[in-house]
């Protein structure tokens, strides 16, 4: 039986490589991309774009291995079931059960292995990609100009563009703001419908050739009631030594994916507490408030919020005296209930902050477990699509993984909103595809349909098929 788990395990190890090489590349085409565009476009050195490069395999590794995986099983049980392996061991008595045992221990390995992977080697890879990153931006602050967003290509300038166009350099909804020195409290404003973008990576400088705008100014910072608007057809704005030497930065802090399992506990942990103390503080308000309204029950606390004065006679001057503590309740009313609704959206945030981090912590298990389930369920469908060749094996396989990262995806999304529970989101797929794997192996392992457990087999006085009669003896 060794032999047999032996020969099963190498059969798979060759198209586990394989789909390992061919996933990876494919995850990796906008990677390739954006390295073309760092090194050739952008005037990155080899050297650092390079880096970029072979860092980001880390984060694309905790994706390709469990396809892999599938991919692996596929190909290898479906070549054993063409050669009719799978038969002469059927007709030794062999089942399916025995296949799974070894493919399902390899599984295991790996998805153990993707485990610790996932804890200690990928967050260190995706904090030194971030840092590197980070480094190149600060030397190019050019590169950094994106859609949508404010960029400090300084300290004294800050540029924000509608849409941008990479390969042309056009821009469009333009807004530029220029300070005279750093903290200055009035820049200059200046607002252009589209422009260009013009690097020179050579002299260190950029210009940007604005059109069709205006400048918003105060001339004088000892009058600012003075205030100027310059319309222009053209401006252009030389901006010069906007490369400076690659220096690295240091960089400490760290985002969720460039935590370790220990890093996201304790980071959810820490949100959890400023939940508490949220609701804490929006028990405090409520009950401070209705504390307040339940003394006024009081004639002695009563009077002491009517004031000094006793209230006037019964007359405009008492209906007066009433409407001004009336309208003071009310305000007193509606600071009360701000103040509580700030404290839930301050609530929300720390949840959806919570969630990011357990999503990620819930991810690194969830991940390397789809190896032990793409095991199970690769097995029925090699058996079944046996005689389509290899190329059905990867196109199931890529099928069965777009359902899988659908539903990653999607949760992942769902339970950064606080719309859904991380650990639902991330097990999600799992518990879906394990409910579809274990059926369809059991059916192909006892080579018959699926029959649901409530339809038992007819017997006498059902609606099915007669009975054969009894022999007679002559």
């Amino acid at each position: 039986m060794y032999l047999i788990y032996r020969h099963l395990l190498a059969s798979a190890a060759g198209p586990f490589f394989f789909g390992w090489f061919v996933i990876t590349f494919l995850l990796m085409i906008d990677v390739l991309y954006r390295y073309v565009d760092l090194f050739v476009s952008k005037g990155v050195p080899f050297i650092l774009a390079t880096r970029v490069l072979g860092l980001s395999l880390g984060y694309t590794f905790a994706l390709s291995i469990p396809m892999a995986v599938l991919i692996a099983v596929l190909m290898s049980v479906g070549q054993l079931a063409t050669d009719h392996e799978i038969t002469a061991m059927k007709s030794c008595g062999i089942s399916l059960w025995a296949v799974l045992r070894p493919l399902l221990f390899g599984a295991m390995v790996i998805g153990a292995a993707l485990t610790a992977y996932n804890h200690y080697i990928l967050p260190e890879s995706n904090h030194t990609l971030a840092s590197l990153l980070y480094d190149i931006n600060r030397k190019k602050p050019m590169l950094e100009i994106r859609e949508h967003q404010f960029t400090d290509l300084s300290d004294r300038m800050t540029i924000y563009v509608g849409s941008k166009d990479d390969l042309t350099g056009k821009i469009k909804d333009v807004k530029i703001f220029e300070k005279e020195k750093p903290g200055d409290l009035s820049p200059r404003l200046t607002i252009a419908e589209s422009g260009t973008i013009i690097t020179d990576h050579e002299s260190n400088s950029m210009v940007i050739e604005l059109y069709n705008g205006e400048t918003h100014e105060i001339p004088d910072k000892e009058q600012p009631d003075k205030y100027q608007v310059t319309r222009f057809g053209k401006q252009t704005l030389h901006l010069n030594n906007m490369e400076r030497d690659f220096k690295d930065s240091g960089r400490k802090a760290r985002g969720d994916r460039e935590m370790d399992l220990n890093d996201l506990k304790a980071a959810a942990a820490k949100e959890n507490e400023h939940q508490l103390r949220v609701g804490q503080r929006v028990r405090e308000i409520n009950g401070g408030f209705l504390d307040s309204q339940l003394r006024l029950l009081d004639p002695k606390h009563r009077q002491i919020a009517l004031g000094k004065s006793p209230a006037p006679a019964p007359g405009p001057a008492r209906d007066s005296f009433l409407a001004r503590k009336f309208k003071a309740t009310t305000t007193a009313i509606q600071r009360s209930i701000e103040q509580a609704r700030h404290q839930v959206r301050l609530r929300q945030s720390y949840v959806a902050r919570e969630n990011r981090y357990l999503v990620e912590f819930h991810k690194k298990f969830a991940i390397p477990f789809a190896c032990v389930i793409f095991a199970l369920i690769g097995i029925p469908m090699a058996v079944t699509t046996s005689r389509s060749g290899k190329g059905v094996s990867v196109s199931l396989a890529l099928g069965v993984y777009l359902i899988y990262y659908a539903f990653l995806m999607g949760g992942e999304k769902l339970a950064d909103k606080a719309k859904l529970d991380p650990f639902v989101a991330m097990w999600s797929a799992n518990f879906f595809l394990l409910g579809l794997g274990i059926p369809m192996f059991l059916r192909a392992a006892s080579e018959t349909g699926f029959r649901p457990f409530w339809r038992r087999p007819p017997g006498p006085g059902s609606d099915g098929p007669p009975s054969p009669p009894e022999p007679r003896d002559a």
